[in-house]
């Protein structure tokens, strides 16, 4: 019964002793890890929830309300986290860097204030993301005063940032730190 669970043990002509192991499929270790992994994976694809996937499809022509997105204005203050914004202003620009490849159709400067009020230094400049009417993000466009700097903390000070647009009308921005789990906040703005 011992030698069930002991190594083989094997002796060469010189009289040197060897210790043959179990492949590593028939040790038990083995065994159980691959049934705790069989169990995840199954559980993982069976879903869990008690849904019958898929959205149901009305075929009764009763109108249903979406629920429409709260959106911030200009003016308003918001916290995200830590940090606390007001957008100031939205404006187009008739201004254009003559050094950058891309040639938008329109111009906008974004002007915000930021507040940190977390204990560490909050990098601005890039915690700012703007969307077009078609909800395709815009690119950052050079223009005078663009801010890529930092706030200390409890320090304060206003950031400007420039994007390029096809078209004008509504523009979503979604501010958020850079580093942040938080969800961002909407401001929406219609641009003529």
């Amino acid at each position: 019964m011992e030698e069930l669970f002991m190594s083989k043990k094997i002796k060469d002509e010189n009289g040197n002793v060897y210790v043959q192991k179990k492949p590593f499929y028939k040790r038990v270790w083995f065994w159980i890890l691959a049934i705790i992994v069989v169990i995840g994976v199954g559980g993982a694809i069976g879903g869990g929830t008690d849904d019958n996937g898929g959205t149901k499809v009305s075929s009764s022509k009763t109108s249903s309300k979406k629920a429409t997105p709260k959106y911030y204005k200009l003016g308003d203050t918001v916290k995200v986290g830590d940090v606390t914004y007001t957008l100031k202003s939205v404006e187009t620009t008739q201004e254009r860097n003559e050094f950058e490849d891309e040639k938008p159709a329109n111009v906008i400067k974004v002007v915000y204030h930021v507040k940190n009020n977390s204990d560490d230094d909050l990098p601005v400049g890039a915690d700012l993301d703007a969307y077009d009417a078609d909800n395709n993000k815009m690119k950052t466009y050079p223009v005078d005063g663009v801010t890529m700097d930092a706030v200390a903390a409890g320090k304060e000070m206003d950031v400007t940032e420039g994007f390029g647009l096809k078209k004008l009308g509504k523009v979503e921005l979604q501010f958020a730190p850079l580093v942040s789990i938080k969800k961002a906040a909407k401001f929406q703005i219609d641009v003529k």
